[in-house]
């Protein structure tokens, strides 16, 4: 009996034993659950591709075991998953069309970040075959009443171009301003600015509600940080402009100021003739809105344009008495002559007699802030009077976008070569 009692005192023990465990049979314990979320990313920014997709790139975010991938939400759906890196191009897109994104970041454990801040991107304007279909004017008429959002804007001395008159206009996506460039010169355009002139001819200078005849509206486009360029002709009646990238000429008629009639055959410029003019260093680029251009009182708003730009809140960083002012030629009162002959020479050639310009190959600079010494004005006066006074396609200058001679401009040049 003491052996039994004493065999299931073992056994006993043994149950008790494997029920509670022994040391070799200890389950590991429970690991910790990652439930930590990732930061947001930041400073999410869009950069333009082309016409049907958008560059995006963001800092990346953290986490406490490493973020494993981002999405990318379009209008609030998931466009993108499984990004590794910090960037991506999101494509198939509709041109001229504005988005709005956000990225999420994941870590491995499937924990979510917060969204990033949104930010709304465009994609890259395109050249429509009609001008109506650009947006520019409210309606395509005689009357060229700028659309909204389309703003006027004037310099001091002009581009001569056979006596035409011209409008001329700047657009900016909504939201964006001009930046100055650490200079009085182009200021930083924002991408999808459009800028727009139109050439006409009065029918009668004496009375311009007479009608207009227009030629041609040329478009500027600024497109994933480079400026693209084309033309829109108008037709006889006036009711429609076409895209076109061939020069032609067109016979005009009109009476001028003194009542005479005047016949030009007005030269309306090729696509090339375009990237002739606007070359500098291989990249096509605007003349003529240069903030010392644009620092006076134009005819359409009594306040000096450029504070007007900073009060519509299309150019910031610039005020009109830190910023210089290219002289008005025609103005005989408040400039020297010298300053007049200059402002006129930087206009009407410098675009291409200056350092990277199409035409560099004759050592001239022509800008306006050029040292005289430095310009070749003196050793090529004779050359200057001889070409401005020339109509011949070969010889006069400039070449493009004239065929008669600008009598006043000439008469004024003399005088100062004269006084040389």
């Amino acid at each position: 009996m003491k052996k039994i009692a004493h065999i299931i005192l073992l056994l006993s023990a043994f149950t008790f034993m494997y029920s509670c465990g022994g040391d070799d049979d200890t389950p590991p314990p429970v690991a910790d659950v990652d439930e930590e979320n990732p930061t947001a990313p930041a400073n999410l920014m869009a950069t333009l591709s082309n016409e049907t997709s958008i560059d995006l790139a963001w800092d990346a975010a953290t986490d406490n075991e490493g973020v494993a991938s981002y999405s990318v939400y379009q209008d609030g759906t998931v466009v993108q998953d499984n990004i590794s890196g910090t960037s991506t191009t999101v494509e198939g897109l509709t041109a001229e069309t504005s988005y709005n994104f956000y990225v999420v970041a994941f870590d491995a454990a499937g924990n979510q970040s917060p969204p990033s801040a949104s930010i709304n991107a465009s994609t890259a304007l395109t050249f429509r075959t009609s001008l109506a279909d650009m947006g520019v004017f409210q309606t395509i008429n005689e009357d060229i009443i700028p659309a909204s959002g389309v703003q006027l804007y004037e310099i001091t001395s002009t581009l001569f171009t056979d006596y035409a008159q011209k409008q001329r206009l700047i657009r900016l996506p909504e939201g964006t301003t001009m930046q100055p460039n650490g200079n009085d010169l182009l200021p930083i355009f924002p991408d999808n600015t459009l800028i727009a002139k139109t050439f006409y001819y009065n029918i009668d200078d004496r009375d311009p509600s007479l009608g207009k005849q227009i030629i041609e509206t040329r478009i500027f486009l600024k497109i994933a940080g480079s400026w693209q360029a084309a033309d829109y002709i108008w037709n006889d009646a006036q009711t429609e402009a076409i895209y076109t990238t061939n020069g032609s000429q067109k016979p005009i008629s009109y009476i001028d100021l003194n009542g005479d009639t005047q016949d030009v055959q007005y030269e309306i410029p090729s696509q090339q003739d375009c990237f002739t003019c606007h070359n500098n260093n291989n990249a096509t680029l605007p003349i003529g809105l240069k903030l010392r251009s644009m620092n006076f009182v134009p005819s359409y708003v009594n306040q000096n344009q450029l504070d007007h730009f900073v009060s519509l809140g299309i150019l910031e960083g610039v005020t009109s008495a830190g910023v210089s002012v290219l002289p008005d030629w025609t103005n005989t009162t408040d400039y020297t002559l010298d300053e007049r002959a200059r402002a006129y020479i930087d206009v009407n050639c410098a675009h291409c007699h200056q350092p990277g310009g199409s035409i560099d190959s004759f050592g001239l600079d022509f800008r306006f802030e050029t040292p005289f010494d430095d310009t070749g004005i003196y050793a090529n006066r004779g050359e200057i009077e001889a070409r401005f006074g020339s109509t011949l396609p070969t010889y006069r200058m400039p070449q493009l976008g004239r065929t008669i001679i600008h009598e006043e401009a000439l008469e004024m040049l003399i005088d100062y070569i004269d006084a040389l």
